[in-house]
């Protein structure tokens, strides 16, 4: 059915569920309100109320008192976007095909999945869709037509167009929500066109908390499902300062957390949380509302801050990881469970018992199915869920155990981990790896939870059998979902690597670890290479001294990039003059860096052809090297 279609139909449709939803809400007061607050890469342990001995967290405990707390509760994927999907349809991200965290960024024209790739690529990988289409029915649309006053407030990233943003999505009220993976500011202004500046200086997390409250005070009367995504505590690592000066002095016991800015972000997120609480409890509303706590994925341990808070880059080797999820391995972007397993809080007055700790396997695929019967709300056309209700697990009971999947089919530099697809059935998960390498040489690794939470014991080889079975659910999994999955690429030249001493190609070259030298295969007219990103500490007047090759033609360019300047372009860039006789030259390109080099950029050519490169050096003013490549030396793969 065509988006507009659908969209009027609903209409019609509407008019007629909904006015008998309404008469319903005016015989009985006990159609429930819905609070779904979700937190944004807000790990397992990050809050006293699953074991933390450095946050604090006195509004998730008071909440936890009332609730039914999750163990074993786990987001849709270790990224954000499409857990956000994922809550919004109840479909699994792998069926909406949105795998990535990228749905801030404009839609990739072409296919989501090529059939071929340059000889360097190994298993072809596919892109994930960026944005959520407004044909797929949502919960607030459910909501919306059922008489439900609707209202998204906080972080929305689904979509980088306006159209596709929660006023188009089934939701009456919009404040703060668009492409925004995390604000340009946690202090205004915040440069969020659909949250108007407060006063200099306002703290986004008391701002979105008092929003929240004003669309209590408005909606007392009427039922309302209402979408609280909170931005904290994604990147940037901003947090008031006389907390995080709190936490500076604070230790953890378990000597595992310890970074103060998150700790002062994770407070005021509690207290925008104890805001809305006392709210309710003033309003009178409280025993009408259900109210779930939830995370987007698990707690970043990939970034680095400096104790200000600022964003050192991923994986820099100074710095503080922003948090830490032990005894959980890894976390946001991986699949192990520190990626994945989040905190989840039900609170439910006269339905879920207070104070209750349930140790169901649960995932946020079981959200929109659950909210419906939770208010009796009927499915609206073309609604369908991949999850089951959780209802009988809230009022107690238990439900047929079930499998959950996670497909992530894309491997990124900055996250600790390669494509893959996980399940996890009873105590056992599996996971299998598309791209091998000296992280991940394994294609399955299978894991005893009940007994290895920190998946530290792979038990593949060991549990064969244990691996086909599991195996074989999930490749049907991922043929009924219509999953994109990695396959290999039958242009591959196993001569080709995609990496040699830190340096990549465009992808108008391939590398080859030639015997004494890097070998440039330049396949088209723009073929460069570029560095790893550098962590020494210099700037001023330098030069890189290259001792090449070339059988190819034109002219050669040097860019670079600093902490101030992080985009490549023609205010950091040279021209200079290769030699293409087939004979060994050295050229010196004198540059001079505005602040700290982060990375190096070598335009080797601009044509087809073959370009040998014995060695790269970078010196300083007085020619004192300061990093050497040498590519004549044994084992260059890396």
């Amino acid at each position: 059915m065509q988006t507009s279609n659908r969209r009027g139909f609903l209409k019609t449709f509407a008019l007629g569920v909904g006015a008998c939803a309404l008469g319903r809400a005016a015989e009985s007061a006990k159609q429930p309100n819905i609070i779904f607050f979700l937190a944004d890469d807000m790990g397992w342990m990050d809050s006293t109320v699953y074991g933390s001995t450095y946050y604090e967290t006195p509004s998730l405990e008071r909440l936890a008192t009332r609730s039914m707390r999750f163990t074993d509760a786990y987001s849709a994927s270790p990224f954000c976007s499409p857990t956000r999907a994922c809550l919004l349809t109840g479909k699994y991200p792998q069926r909406l095909h949105i795998t990535s965290a990228s749905c801030h960024a404009p839609p990739r024209p072409g296919p989501l999945m090529r059939d071929t790739a340059g000889p360097g690529v190994k298993v072809i990988l596919p892109q994930s869709k960026r944005f959520l289409p407004l044909e797929e029915p949502t919960i607030a649309e459910a909501f919306q037509t059922a008489g439900y006053r609707t209202a998204h407030i906080g972080k929305w990233h689904l979509g980088h167009n306006e159209k596709f943003w929660p006023e188009h999505q089934g939701f009456d009220v919009n404040i703060g929500g668009g492409r925004w993976p995390g604000p340009p500011s946690y202090f205004s202004p915040y440069r969020i066109s659909k949250l108007p500046d407060g006063p200099e200086g306002e703290y986004l997390a008391d701002r979105l908390g008092e929003e929240v409250v004003q669309f209590l005070r408005a909606s007392k009367n009427k039922p309302f499902l209402l979408n609280f995504w909170h931005y904290s505590v994604h990147a940037p690592y901003q947090g008031k300062i006389k907390y995080r000066e709190y936490f500076e002095e604070k230790k953890d016991p378990r000597s595992a957390q310890h970074n103060a800015v998150m700790g002062a972000m994770i407070k005021s997120m509690d207290e925008s949380l104890g805001r809305i609480l006392d709210t309710l409890d003033q309003l009178g509303i409280a025993d009408n509302t259900i109210f779930v706590f939830f995370s987007d994925n698990g707690g970043n341990m990939y970034d680095r801050t400096d104790r200000e808070g600022k964003n050192l880059g991923a994986l820099a080797p100074e710095g503080r990881t922003p948090t830490n999820n032990a005894p959980l391995r890894s976390g946001k972007g991986s699949m192990y469970e520190g990626g994945i397993r989040v905190p989840m809080l039900v609170s439910w007055p006269g339905v879920v018992k207070p104070g209750t700790i349930s140790h169901e396997v649960v995932s946020a695929v079981d959200w929109a199915p659950t909210l419906m019967e939770m208010t009796g709300i009927a499915r609206i056309p073309g609604q369908q869920f991949d999850g089951a209700s959780l209802l009988p697990v809230l009022k107690g009971g238990t439900r047929p155990e079930r499998p959950v999947f996670w497909h992530m089919p894309h491997t990124m530099r900055f996250v600790p981990c390669n494509a893959c697809t996980a399940m996890r059935l009873g105590d056992w998960k599996l996971i299998h790896f598309y791209q091998l390498d000296e992280r991940f040489p394994n294609e399955y690794e299978l894991y005893n939870l009940r007994e290895d939470i920190g998946e530290l014991r792979n038990l593949a080889t060991k549990m064969p059998d244990k691996v086909r079975e599991m195996a074989r659910a999930m490749d049907r999994h991922l043929t009924e979902t219509g999953a994109l999955v990695p396959k290999r690429n039958p242009d591959f030249n196993p001569k080709c690597t995609p990496r040699v001493l830190g340096w990549n190609p465009s992808r108008h070259c391939w590398l080859e670890a030639g015997d004494k030298a890097l070998i440039v295969h330049a396949t088209d007219r723009d073929p460069f290479i570029i560095s790893s990103m550098l962590t020494l500490p210099v700037q001023g007047d330098m030069s890189v001294k290259i001792r090449y090759k070339s059988s190819s033609e034109g002219k050669g360019e040097l860019f670079w990039i600093t902490d101030k300047n992080r985009k490549y372009g023609q205010h950091q860039a040279l021209d200079y003059a290769p030699i293409h006789d087939r004979q060994w030259h050295e050229v010196t390109i004198p540059f001079q860096a505005a602040a700290r080099l982060r990375q190096l950029r070598v335009d080797v050519s601009a044509a087809k052809g073959e370009i040998q490169i014995e060695s790269i050096a970078l010196n300083d003013a007085k020619g004192t090297n300061l990093k050497l490549w040498d590519f004549r030396k044994e084992g260059m793969r890396n």
